[in-house]
């Protein structure tokens, strides 16, 4: 690797600097490997339950063969191994995920990929610690920041949950380990330096790709029309012609000007109508092709003749209209200007790592 000034002088005041950014400017990159706050203390709170997720999804195993899987080797990475309880903790969440939604082979097939992911990710974080172990071991400086770093994330932890005691109440009960906890909280941010130096430092998104991605993607941004509204149902059951005699008649009250809320009270067969129900637009979008169509041509305050249904005759009054629109280019440059940069960040850390796989030697026990 070329040197940098990650291992001089100049680095190390910049990244002593930095250091204390490191949240707000990884906060949205989703290409990077930080552990947001946030994450560990889910990982904290759900470790329970999520072991006894895990449990459910390998009832079929027997404690022998647990207890046997538990420490193998899932790869090593230029002599430091990933183990499969690692691979499955770290899959957790997205197992259990996997497990409420599929059933059967295809709950198989989704969680096979998911572990094979998980591990393809702890073997890239790997890559990076070792590599940014290698620039910083020297440099006392770094190695302070980046362990201060890592206590005020621990400390953050503990506020979150009442304190240091609770916290460490709860880590035991739930089998986290703070110690290791907090040196993989300074493996993330030694992964975050190196990639910051190495991989992103020179990323720069100009104006003119911020407005050329406004002006090409247009249709990404736009609003649709939203409605709200209320119904007065009229039931064809007994008698279809009665049925559409009287909802035209309401109508008509109601395009006159009576108290639509009060009609519907009075003339709606549908209870939830009757007592003052307003459909918001996501329901709306939910009823069959004529309904929505129909409750979606209206403008503010503005009522629908009866329309026909299978259960018989509804009609509509818009008490919110939000008109379609696009969004100004000024609304959305920071958001576009944001996906770009992620976007780069994203290929330019996969660059890097794979320029670290050819040099690493990587054993991968599938």
């Amino acid at each position: 690797m070329e040197s940098s000034d990650l291992g001089g002088d100049s680095g190390v005041g910049k990244v002593r600097n930095e250091v204390g950014e490191m949240r707000s400017t990884y906060k949205n990159l989703s290409s990077g490997v930080a552990l947001p706050l946030m994450i560990f203390l889910v990982c904290l709170l759900q470790v329970y339950p999520l072991t006894r997720s895990m449990d459910s999804i390998n009832d079929s195993m027997t404690a022998l063969a647990d207890s046997m899987r538990l420490g193998a080797i899932k790869a090593e990475v230029n002599g430091a191994i990933i183990t499969d309880d690692e691979v499955k903790r770290q899959a957790a969440v997205p197992l259990r995920e996997a497990m409420e939604k599929y059933k059967g082979r295809e709950f198989t097939e989704r969680a096979t990929q998911i572990l094979s992911d998980v591990l393809d990710e702890l073997i890239d974080r790997q890559l990076l610690v070792q590599e940014a172990s290698k620039i910083i071991k020297d440099n006392p400086i770094v190695k302070e920041a980046l362990e201060k770093e890592a206590e005020s994330f621990l400390k953050d932890a503990m506020d979150k949950v009442g304190g240091p005691a609770r916290f460490y109440e709860l880590a035991a009960k739930e089998g986290v380990n703070p110690v290791e906890k907090k040196k993989e909280l300074k493996e993330d941010l030694m992964a975050e330096a190196l990639l910051k130096e190495f991989a992103f430092k020179k990323i720069s998104i100009s104006p003119r790709e911020v407005r050329e991605y406004y002006l090409k993607h247009q249709d990404e941004f736009n609003e649709e029309k939203e409605v709200k509204a209320r119904q007065i149902l009229i039931k064809a059951i007994p008698n279809a012609r009665e049925a559409e005699k009287k909802a035209q008649e309401v109508y008509q009250r109601a395009k006159a000007g009576e108290d639509f809320a009060e009609l519907a009270k009075q003339f709606s067969q549908d209870a939830k109508d009757s007592a003052g129900k307003l459909y918001e637009h996501k329901e709306i979008m939910q009823w069959i092709k004529g309904l929505r169509e129909a409750a979606l041509a209206l403008e503010q305050g503005e009522i629908s003749q009866p329309v026909r249904s299978p259960i018989g005759f509804h009609i509509f009054k818009a008490e919110a209209v939000k008109p379609a629109r696009t969004p100004s280019f000024e609304e959305l440059q920071e958001e576009i200007n944001n996906k770009l940069y992620q976007d780069v960040a994203r290929h330019r850390k996969m660059e890097y790592i794979k320029n670290l796989k050819r040099k690493a030697v990587i054993k991968v026990m599938r």
